[in-house]
């Protein structure tokens, strides 16, 4: 069940995080579990006195304030050490949401623009050097599965949550982990109904019928579905796969 203060809380965060998908390409859904975690649902000392939901750090030349916190960080070995940091101080709400996309900017930070797969983005940003904690990643993805976080992502990327059947009309459909070619193609064993190719990779084959649970669009000439296995290209450069 979630509280008003729940609720209230990603509104704000979520309508920002739409509003400025455009221009950053930063899912909506990472947005709010962030400032969820990092904030304690903006009751966080850092959030209430700075603005500053997403517990970014402070550096010279940076174009704001800060104030100094203990926090705890935790090592590879599992360990945690408490420091005194300097964090980001900001003005206003929305000086601290801007100021989030701002240091997103960093080179280390750019693999997350034009990620559509929220588990992906998780990871990267994990993996990127945002937090410390070994769970971190893993923490986001159990916020955005809770709240369904999700459905924010849903509206910036076109996703059409539907349950349509289609005919496999090319050869074969590789069956891939995201709605991208980017992403790698699943192993066969690993799905629950694909079929295999001769290097036991997931594929579904020509007059094989099949639910999609999710439509993607991504442009006029591409279209991605998700199944119960992974995700397969309804529609690539401009030529249609199924029917």
């Amino acid at each position: 069940m979630m509280t008003k203060l729940q609720a209230d809380f990603i509104k704000m965060i979520g309508d920002a995080a739409v509003s400025y998908y455009r221009d950053y390409g930063i899912l909506p859904s990472l947005t709010i579990a962030q400032a969820i975690l990092e904030s304690n649902w903006g009751r966080s000392g850092l959030s209430r006195d700075c603005y500053n939901f997403f517990g970014m750090k402070w550096s010279k030349g940076c174009g704001c304030d800060y104030k100094e916190y203990k926090t705890k960080e935790q090592k590879k070995d599992g360990r945690y050490i408490t420091i005194t940091a300097k964090f980001r101080k900001y003005k206003s709400v929305s000086e601290g949401i801007r100021g989030y996309y701002e240091f997103l900017q960093y080179k280390r930070y750019r693999n997350l623009r034009g990620v559509t797969d929220y588990r992906k983005a998780c990871d990267l940003i994990r993996q990127d050097g945002w937090a410390t904690s070994l769970s971190y990643a893993q923490n986001l993805k159990n916020y955005i599965k809770q709240y369904d976080l999700d459905d924010y992502d849903r509206d910036v990327l076109g996703i059409e949550k539907a349950s349509k059947f289609y005919v496999v009309t090319a050869s074969s459909i590789k069956i891939r982990e995201g709605a991208g070619t980017e992403f790698p193609q699943k192993v066969a064993k690993a799905c629950a109904s694909a079929q295999s190719n001769v290097l036991g990779k997931a594929v579904y084959r020509k007059g094989r019928t099949i639910e999609v649970q999710e439509i993607i669009t991504i442009s006029e000439g591409e279209t991605w579905g998700k199944t119960i296995d992974g995700y397969l290209a309804l529609k690539y450069g401009g030529n249609w796969y199924v029917k």
